[in-house]
């Protein structure tokens, strides 16, 4: 048994000049704020890159699907070229919004009317070529234009669909969507109007059957 009257050892560490240490936890929250953070700031970072990502996928396959479905779309002679063109960029933008998956179809991040309205003649040649819709965009050309040129380039006749119905032509559905900014540090790097949005865009372009 140990006697009672034996010193008992002092629980805080003494220095060697006697004078008891300051304890320690109000600088290891401090240390603990200073770390966490920058950690928070990078985590939530990564799931914004994460989701520009995601919305990038998401929207390349919307456009390819907007595409599909205006190369199988069935012509009618008897609607007139003009109103087939309006068809035909419906078609794409109900395609392509029901692709989106967990992308929105609202305003402010995309806006697209159905119908389409009225295409315009960008080669001079009296036929329709390009369908503008909000942040959906329809246009004819030429079977052969490149990758990423101009379509139709209204310089360039070899980029013109000169066919009525469209076949054997490319159709082009572009697609623009504003994806919501969740951190502050990244929407005034990302986010030069200061919005609060960013802008993806997409596009795919397939021959008309």
């Amino acid at each position: 048994m140990v006697p009672n009257d034996l010193p008992r050892p002092d629980p805080t560490p003494a220095s060697p000049d006697g004078v008891q240490r300051p304890r320690d936890r109000g600088q290891a929250m401090v240390e603990f704020a200073m770390v966490l953070l920058p950690l928070l700031v990078v985590v939530v970072g990564i799931i914004q890159f994460g989701l520009i990502f995601g919305a990038n996928v998401s929207l390349t396959n919307a456009a390819r699907e907007g595409a599909r479905e205006a190369t199988i779309f069935r012509y009618d002679a008897s609607d007139g070229h003009a109103a087939e063109g309006v068809d035909r960029c419906t078609a794409a933008v109900e395609a392509s919004v029901a692709a989106f998956g967990f992308l929105r179809s609202s305003a402010p991040n995309f806006t697209a009317a159905t119908p389409c309205p009225t295409g315009s003649d960008l080669t001079g040649d009296g036929l329709h070529d390009r369908w503008t819709n909000g942040d959906i965009t329809v246009s004819y050309c030429a079977g052969a234009t490149a990758p990423g040129a101009a379509c139709p380039d209204p310089g360039n006749a070899a980029t013109h669909c000169t066919v009525h119905a469209g076949s054997g032509c490319l159709v082009r559905v572009e697609l623009h969507y504003n994806q919501a900014l969740v951190v502050p540090l990244l929407d005034a790097i990302l986010d030069p109007d200061g919005n609060g949005l960013f802008e993806i865009a997409a596009d795919a372009a397939m021959v008309m059957n």
